[in-house]
């Protein structure tokens, strides 16, 4: 409605000002012929009286020229005609009401017309003519005609003049309201709909405006605009989608990997209570034993089994692909159950793998199987540094003390985070840079895909965090889990 009121006012100005130059031009020139007429008619009519003044001075003189003058007065209506002496005379009832050079064209026989204008608005049109008296003495007929007729004239045509405009201005206001509100409030309206939906993210609703105006093709571009960005949408989440699908085949993937590496520890893990069960069942098939003996061999061997149960529901929890949903965490438990299921394969490789909590009852809103792969990969690829033996230690502090990337906003904290430390060989300095970079990878052909620490990083990115490395060749490496940590009473 703005900008009817804005186009509206601008079209009305210029016809109010149009309208007045014309009024303004209209007046000056009937005024200019009214003007004309007026003079005219008294030019007729001082060329008839000086006639007959002429033949009246002739035979009877000046005083009954001059009287006949004074009668005709009283029939001439608005005007009023008087004897003036050109040349000068001492009686003021004979001296022109105009003098000096503006009669001039009178003196060479010329009749003049002049138009005196009052400073109180009583206009006055003047005309002379001139007449050579018997005795060759130059005088005139002054015929003065009030020109308020004229003035009522103009005032009146100024009155219906400015009547004409207003109405003019008043039918073209609500001509312009009720079509502006037609042509340009309604459409604008849809257009501004449309635009809102379009950015709260509905592309579905198509949006027309009639007609073949501008604004009807701005609707048909902010349409195209609307199914351009719906079939780039849908191409995007196809894309993500697949993406994910991919993302999610990798990771999987390196669970399995991880799952390989793992499986040596976990066959000595199993050997050693399967042992036992194969002997106390044989102790029982030999029929020696006395009943509480035999009681004792099969409660030993329901805890052997409980023992392997437990073994291989770690390895299938871990392996088997589940969908990502992050949920409250409590980050102590976790990175046990990690401890506990790396605890075989750190025995078989001579690792003391220690577990330090220096902060209790940390939770963290995360993918629970994500942050567990995350921790293994990093434990295996230590425990692989590892070849002579040494101490692996994993902790989890409540203050973080490394300031987030520039990526990580600081409000987003507080943080916690998770050390895997090591007395492995190290990383040298040239390859710290590169070390998450997808398939960048210093162990020999067939011990590592490469993807294993790209995969943890992502994670950590998509859980809000990142991972920090400190590594010195020969004396060990430390990687830093860093997490926004999930205040109590957050996450239900």
């Amino acid at each position: 409605m703005r900008l009817t009121l804005k186009i509206t006012i601008a079209i009305l100005l210029g016809v109010a000002l149009i309208f007045s130059l014309h009024s303004y031009l209209s007046l000056q020139r009937e005024r200019t012929q009214l003007q004309e007429r007026l003079s005219g008619e008294a030019r007729h009519m001082g060329e008839s009286i000086r006639a007959l003044l002429t033949e009246i001075w002739r035979i009877g003189g000046e005083q009954a020229a001059i009287g006949f003058l004074n009668s005709t007065n009283l029939v001439s209506g608005p005007r009023e005609i008087r004897w003036v002496w050109i040349d000068g005379s001492g009686d003021r009832r004979f001296v022109p009401r105009i003098s000096g050079s503006r009669l001039s064209a009178l003196r060479q026989g010329q009749t003049v017309s002049i138009l005196i204008e009052a400073e109180d608005g009583h206009d006055n049109l003047i005309t002379y003519l001139p007449v050579t008296t018997t005795q060759g003495r130059l005088g005139a007929i002054e015929l003065s005609e009030s020109l308020d007729d004229l003035r009522g004239y103009v005032e009146e045509s100024l009155r219906r003049s400015a009547l004409m405009m207003a109405a003019t201005l008043g039918s073209g206001l609500l001509l312009m309201t009720v079509l502006g509100s037609l042509w340009i409030k309604r459409p604008v309206r849809k257009l501004t709909e449309q635009a809102e939906r379009i950015g709260a993210g509905d592309l579905s609703t198509a949006v027309t405006v009639s007609g073949r105006d501008e604004l009807a093709t701005l609707a048909g571009t902010i349409d195209r605009m609307r199914s351009q960005l719906a079939e780039a949408r849908d191409a995007e989440q196809a894309a993500n989608a697949a993406k994910l699908q991919a993302l999610e085949r990798l990771r999987h993937n390196e669970r399995l990997a991880t799952i390989g590496r793992l499986s040596a520890g976990m066959a000595h893990e199993l050997g050693t209570p399967l042992n036992v069960i194969s002997g106390r069942a044989k102790l029982i098939a030999s029929e020696e034993l006395t009943p509480d003996e035999i009681t004792r061999c099969a409660r030993i061997i329901g805890e052997q089994t409980d023992k392997m149960t437990t073994i291989m529901r770690q390895l299938l929890d871990f392996a088997r692909r589940g969908e990502a949903r992050k949920q409250p965490v409590e980050l102590g438990r976790l990175v046990k159950g990690v401890v506990d299921l790396l605890a075989p394969t750190a025995r078989k490789q001579g690792v003391d793998l220690r577990w330090v909590a220096f902060s209790e009852e940390l939770t963290a809103n995360a993918d629970p199987g994500q942050l567990q792969q995350v921790l293994l990969n990093l434990a295996m690829n230590a425990i692989q540094a590892m070849p002579e033996g040494g101490a692996l230690t994993l902790q989890l502090h409540g203050d973080c003390t490394s300031a987030p990337p520039d990526t990580k906003g600081a409000e987003n904290g507080p943080w916690c985070c998770i050390r895997v430390k090591d007395q492995g060989l190290g990383i040298a300095a040239e390859d710290l840079p590169h070390i998450f970079e997808p398939f960048f990878t210093t162990k020999e052909v067939g011990q590592g895909t490469g993807l294993g620490l790209s995969i943890a990083y992502g994670i950590a990115d998509e859980h809000g965090g990142w991972i920090e490395v400190d590594s010195t060749p020969g004396q060990g490496s430390c990687f830093t889990v860093c997490l926004p940590l999930l205040a109590r009473g957050e996450g239900g």
